[in-house]
């Protein structure tokens, strides 16, 4: 995908660009669509469980504005709140993609499927950073919502994905790395431990059967 699109919510309609981030990231910078012309709304990142061995295969992370993990080092953190006090939704959320899979045996929904997060783990905040944050209201997370629902699929049918998610896979082989290596010196200890240990009762043995 190439150039700006566009998609349509409930709440309106977004334009989009795609880049790459350093770890292979996908990078949707949006606006909204007015009449008028369209208004930069900030940006949201999109790639796999940022968790070394995660305990659900296939989670991806939806991160609200470019930059690092924490709040204070993120930008163009994206305003999509319903009320005025709580524009910029920060943080991010776990989501699974399955969840847009549509099972043709089960029963036909009124609705069509989004992803699920708790509205309780979604905040909102007067501005980028530093202002308190609080629970994003029924509004906004309906809206925050939909439109992760329509990025999620937008970024599945990228053809670009499956390089970057691989990218992004050697990016976390590092840190895999640095969860394993103390794993592997703690058994390595355990074992010089057991062998002192071995040698030691083997001694006594000895010293029994030639007694």
């Amino acid at each position: 995908m190439s150039g700006t699109q566009t998609f349509t919510t409930q709440t309106g309609t977004f334009s989009y660009s795609i880049s790459e981030g350093e770890n292979g990231e996908t990078i949707y910078d949006l606006s909204r669509v007015f009449q008028d012309g369209a208004l930069p709304v900030g940006a949201i990142v999109i790639h796999p469980d940022y968790n070394p061995f995660p305990e659900v295969p296939g989670l991806l992370n939806v991160q609200f504005g470019k930059g690092g993990p924490e709040r204070d080092e993120r930008t163009d953190v994206p305003m999509l709140g319903a009320e005025l006090e709580a524009a910029f939704i920060i943080g991010h959320q776990l989501v699974n993609p399955a969840d847009l899979d549509v099972d043709p045996e089960g029963e036909e929904k009124e609705s069509a499927p989004k992803v699920r997060f708790l509205r309780g783990a979604l905040r909102a905040a007067a501005t980028e950073v530093k202002s308190p944050s609080t629970v994003a209201s029924k509004a906004t997370f309906l809206a925050v919502q939909d439109l992760v629902t329509e990025l999620v699929k937008i970024y599945r049918a990228d053809k670009a994905t499956a390089k970057r998610e691989a990218k992004y896979g050697k990016h976390l082989d590092t840190q895999r790395a640095e969860v394993l290596a103390p794993q592997i010196k703690e058994v390595d200890d355990l074992i010089k431990a057991l062998q002192l240990k071995k040698a030691q009762l083997t001694e006594k043995l000895n010293g029994y059967k030639t007694a």
